[in-house]
C-alpha cells in the first residue's frame, strides 16, 4: 500500500495523474457539493505558510523579551561597577544619621553653591533675586498673610544672603 500523503487544511488533493482536486462533498443541508479541478500553481491562503519573523519567537517565547536579556537585579556587577561603588564619597545629605541637621548657614551655602558657582555675576545675581524674595515674603508676613515653614525659613535666611552678596565684592552698576 503506498504512503498517504498528507491533505493540506484547504482539502485540495492530488489524483494518480498529478490533477488537483477538491472532492466532492456533503453540504449541511445534505445535497452534494460537485468535485472541482484546481488550476496549476494556485495555492490557497489556507495552505500559505505565514511569515514569522525570528527577532519577534524569540522575544515572544522568552519571558523577559529577548533570550540574552537579564534583569537588573539578576547580573552581577563587574570590576569596574564595584570601584565606582566604592570610591563615590557620600554627600552631606546622605547617610541616614537622624542626628545630622544642617544650621540655615550651612543651607544657604549648599543652595547657593549649586547656582552659578564658577561665575561670580551668576552667584550675585541669584542672591539678589532671593534677597527680593524673602524681602516680599516678610512683607507678606507683616501684612499677616499666612506662609509655609520654606518660606519662614527663606525669611530666617535672609541676612545670609545680604552677608553672601557683600562677600563677593560685586558693584550693582554692573548687572
Amino acid at each position: 500500500m503506498p504512503p498517504k500523503r498528507p491533505v493540506p487544511a484547504s482539502g485540495i488533493e492530488t489524483t494518480k495523474n498529478g490533477e488537483r482536486i477538491i472532492p466532492a462533498s456533503v453540504r449541511a443541508d445534505g445535497s452534494l457539493r460537485p468535485e472541482r479541478r484546481v488550476k496549476q500553481g494556485y495555492s490557497p491562503a489556507e495552505d500559505v505558510a505565514a511569515y514569522k519573523n525570528e527577532k519577534e519567537e524569540s522575544f515572544s517565547s522568552h519571558q523577559y523579551g529577548h533570550k540574552d536579556y537579564v534583569p537588573p537585579g539578576l547580573a552581577k556587577p563587574t570590576d569596574t561597577e564595584d570601584k565606582k561603588k566604592r570610591r563615590r564619597p557620600k554627600k552631606k545629605g546622605e547617610g541616614g544619621e537622624e542626628g545630622e541637621q544642617l544650621t540655615s548657614t550651612e543651607i544657604a551655602t549648599t543652595n547657593v553653591e549649586g547656582v552659578g558657582q564658577e561665575d561670580p555675576e551668576k552667584k550675585a545675581r541669584a542672591l539678589r533675586k532671593k534677597i527680593r524674595q524673602a524681602t516680599e515674603l516678610k512683607e507678606r508676613a507683616a501684612k499677616g498673610d499666612k506662609l509655609e515653614a520654606s518660606q519662614l525659613a527663606k525669611i530666617g535666611m535672609l541676612e545670609t544672603f545680604e552677608k553672601e552678596l557683600k562677600e563677593l565684592n560685586i558693584d550693582d552698576e554692573s548687572l
